[in-house]
């Protein structure tokens, strides 16, 4: 992370790059630890980081690809590539049948009005391409996409990758990607997109011109109600006079142009107006989108592998002082719990009501699992600051203390002395017993760490703040903890 400097009334962080992937990846699994708690993060992660040349942003990228759930995620952002081609498929189809149409409805009558069918065919590129422009100019100093088409892509993105792609972290990939997209190559690759759309429009509107010219008998002529022919002539020959300096129609002439009005066209006329008509849709239309779809479209690329991370933000700098190359052995989750004296708390004389349940840092979905034959009221997670001060509010809020607090705590990570403090906090607000319901014994051992170890070190923070700990597996329901859990929620303590 580069250096944080403190100006008066301002905050520059210095941004560091990764390519699109490693991005995606990295922000997706920052989500998802701010959303469900941190994932599984075991010391092999963290140590791989810390070997890492370069600096924040590539040690969290290193980090990020070490956890277990990066190979899910990579699939997803695969998924999400996949999905942004077909998008991209349908749109360029859409451009090319709405200027098929647009084509259509200009020449619809034989006898066609070329100032009419010019304006048809430019008038909607030609506002869009003024407001893209207009648009574009506030988010010329953030790297958005500076426009409202922009913003509104990223929310359909959000809205509809959840719902379109089938993996499990599709929800936190989506908002990754439309984060990327408001980087400042996401602004340059909507731009090309905008861009492309519009000049295959055009384009599809140009050669249904030529087809229809070519197969059938059209004359272009002009008319007009308030202008006189004088403004007309110099109209069109103002119009002409680009078409005519790159070489695709001759300067027209005052006499030649008079001759178009309604009603006196030359047949010999018909293929030099058509001619025109083509050519000016060329050169208002298609040449602008084809010089912005390239310059965009060199910007993005220039900044394809150059996507800044953010590492300024909470996620990301509460894992700083755990990647730093020069920590020996720091840490994952804060310091070990502080060594105190068990705390003996009494049983509540009268309680009411169910159970409450809280979640703390739990990744799993679904909290609180099902326990047959006990009802618990649910708080949801307390996975941050914000969550752990609903929690607190909330008990402080309960008319009277509950049979017992349930605390479900995953046995991937380490008791730290944060997490002795919140529980004693809560069981505190409660005024009851904390019941501290151990969950991923199974994953605990999948991933070769020492359960027995693990387990004696929850059981000490439990003591520690005057609880118990009872190891429990959703799927496969120990008898006897729900037979515990049961008698204490009927006010029968041991």
């Amino acid at each position: 992370m580069g250096p944080v400097r403190r100006r008066p009334g301002k905050l520059t962080v210095k941004s560091q790059t990764l390519a699109p992937r490693d991005w995606l990846l990295t922000e997706t699994i920052r989500v998802r630890e701010e959303r469900a708690g941190r994932s599984v993060d075991d010391e092999a992660a963290n140590a791989l980081a810390r070997t890492t040349s370069g600096g924040l942003a590539e040690r969290l990228a290193a980090r990020a690809g070490a956890l277990p759930a990066a190979t899910g995620i990579r699939e997803d952002i695969d998924r999400l590539f996949g999905l942004m081609r077909n998008l991209v498929f349908l749109i360029l189809l859409l451009a090319a049948v709405a200027g098929l149409v647009a084509a259509r409805a200009s020449i619809a009558q034989r006898e066609v009005d070329i100032l009419l069918a010019a304006a048809t065919l430019l008038a909607l590129p030609s506002l869009m391409l003024i407001a893209w422009m207009v648009l574009m100019w506030p988010g010329r100093h953030r790297g958005g996409s500076g426009s409202l088409a922009g913003h509104l892509l990223r929310r359909a993105l959000g809205w509809l990758g959840p719902r379109l792609l089938p993996g499990e972290h599709a929800a936190e990939v989506t908002l990754a990607g439309s984060r990327a997209l408001g980087t400042a190559f996401g602004r340059w690759l909507l731009g090309a997109l905008a861009h492309a759309f519009w000049t295959v429009y055009l384009l599809s509107a140009l050669a249904a011109l030529a087809l229809f010219f070519t197969l059938a008998q059209y004359d272009l002529t002009w008319g007009t109600t308030l202008l006189s022919d004088d403004q007309v002539v110099t109209l069109v020959g103002s119009l002409a006079a680009p078409p005519a300096w790159l070489g695709l129609v001759p300067q027209p002439q005052p006499e030649w142009i008079l001759g178009g009005r309604e009603g006196a066209l030359a047949p010999e006329a018909r293929a030099l107006w058509a001619r025109l008509l083509l050519s000016m849709v060329f050169v208002y239309g298609l040449l602008p989108r084809l010089v912005l779809l390239a310059g965009c479209s060199l910007l993005a690329w220039s900044k394809r592998n150059r996507l800044p991370l953010d590492t300024s933000r909470p996620g990301y700098l509460r894992l700083s002082s755990a990647l730093r190359t020069n920590v020996a052995r720091p840490m994952a989750h804060g310091t070990a719990p502080e060594a105190r004296p068990p705390r003996q708390r009494s049983a509540p004389t009268a309680t009411r009501g169910k159970p409450i349940a809280i979640g703390l840092e739990l990744e799993r979905r679904g909290w609180p699992p099902t326990l047959p034959g006990i009802e618990t009221n649910s708080l949801g997670c307390a996975n941050d600051r914000a969550g752990r001060r609903g929690v607190l509010a909330a008990l402080d809020a309960l008319p009277a203390p509950p049979p017992f607090l349930l605390v479900g705590c995953s046995m991937l990570r380490t008791p730290d002395s944060a997490h002795a403090r919140f529980i004693d906090q809560a069981a505190d607000r409660a005024a009851t017993i904390p019941v501290l319901l151990l969950l991923d014994a199974g994953r605990l051992t999948e991933r070769g760490d020492s359960l027995a170890s693990r387990l004696a070190d929850w059981q000490a923070l439990a003591e520690q703040v005057g609880g118990v700990a009872l190891p429990y597996e959703p799927d496969a329901p120990d008898a006897a903890a729900l037979a515990r859990l049961k008698r204490m929620s009927e006010g029968v303590y041991e």
